[in-house]
């Protein structure tokens, strides 16, 4: 039984079955039975309960994990390897009041503004007081650039207030929880995806295009890392960044830190390599013990899916070829358990 099929929790037809016949017989048993002689309306039975509703089967192992198939980027290939991600990461519920706060702020950090107002320091007028102090009988007046004057410089005026002037705070796990809200909603639609890494041969656009046409990630994000990168050569990594950067439609992200709710959620995919996964788990959720737990479950997929096509080739087979492959197996265990010590009993 795989991971998926394992992780689906479903109520059974046959309980669903038993549960109708069980309530057509409470009814047909309270139901009064009819006489000539009229009677009081029949009180219902205190001992008499309709049996419980069939309940959900408890919550297995495979639970703590969604599963998403692995793909592969130079074709449209038929995943077959399964990718088990923590469910704490990527199945959290829905929070659309939390991600427009963290959006909103987000974008204001990115204000600098544009409003710029001189004052009396700015104006390009003379510093010499206009007329003397006293004797003159009228009010008291400084330079050509004073604010009460036609031309003078504004008083408490806008100015930009910079980078820091529309800074708004998020808390450290607000943002934590926003990238798991969101990244939540990209698997729950269907938006997520993983592959195994990110290249591509020749820095051609139109290569990439064609390559994103084929899988339908014209407009998507691709969250990889610098150690991902480094390992697939410089060749290969300028390709696809010279290719991608021609795309208005597709963002690349190359650093797990850097990955913002905005970037999620502006485009319509999500696309991760593993190494990019693993990062992701050390910076949302340092100290659960995931990506142990997810080597473990890719290794156990692994070897199943190697069991099943050895198993195939092996059915496919003659006869003949088959018996003689047993006798040869057979053989060599026997072999090998004859060359091996015997075990000295103390």
């Amino acid at each position: 039984m795989s991971l998926l099929a394992g992780a689906r929790r479903v109520l059974r037809p046959s309980a669903l079955a038993s549960t109708s016949r069980a309530l057509a017989t409470t009814v047909e048993s309270s139901a009064p039975t009819p006489t000539s002689e009229p009677t009081s309306a029949p009180q219902p039975s205190t001992s008499s309960r309709l049996p419980p509703l069939p309940r959900t089967p408890p919550p297995s192992a495979h639970d703590d994990f969604v599963h998403v198939p692995l793909s592969g980027f130079y074709q449209k290939q038929a995943e077959r390897m399964v990718v088990p991600l923590p469910a704490s990461l990527f199945n959290v519920p829905s929070r659309p009041s939390l991600l427009h706060k963290i959006v909103t702020a987000y974008r204001s950090s990115l204000r600098a503004g544009t409003a710029s107002t001189k004052n009396r320091a700015e104006v390009n007028y003379s510093g010499k007081k206009m007329r003397p102090q006293k004797g003159t009988g009228r009010a008291r007046l400084g330079d050509r650039g004073s604010p009460m004057l036609k031309g003078g410089g504004r008083a408490f005026g806008p100015r930009a207030k910079g980078p820091d002037g529309w800074k708004r705070k998020i808390n450290r796990k607000e943002e934590q929880l926003g990238l798991k809200v969101s990244l939540s909603d990209k698997w729950r639609s269907g938006n997520l995806a993983v592959v195994d890494k990110l290249a591509l041969d020749l820095p051609k656009t139109r290569l990439l295009q064609e390559k994103l046409g084929a899988r339908d990630w014209e407009d998507s994000l691709f969250v990889t890392t610098a150690a991902g990168l480094a390992e697939q050569g410089e060749n290969e990594r300028a390709a696809f960044a010279l290719a991608a950067g021609n795309l208005p439609s597709v963002a690349v992200v190359d650093n797990v830190d850097d990955l913002t709710v905005w970037e999620i959620l502006r485009r319509r995919k999500v696309v991760l390599d593993l190494d990019a996964v693993d990062q992701l788990i050390e910076r949302v959720d340092p100290e659960g013990p995931w990506v142990d737990e997810m080597e473990e479950e890719m290794l156990l997929e692994a070897e199943a899916e190697a069991a099943a096509l050895v198993q195939a080739e092996f059915e496919a087979l003659p006869v003949e070829e088959q018996e003689r492959q047993l006798q040869d197996m057979t053989t060599l265990l026997a072999a090998e358990e004859a060359a091996a010590p015997a075990e000295v009993k103390v």
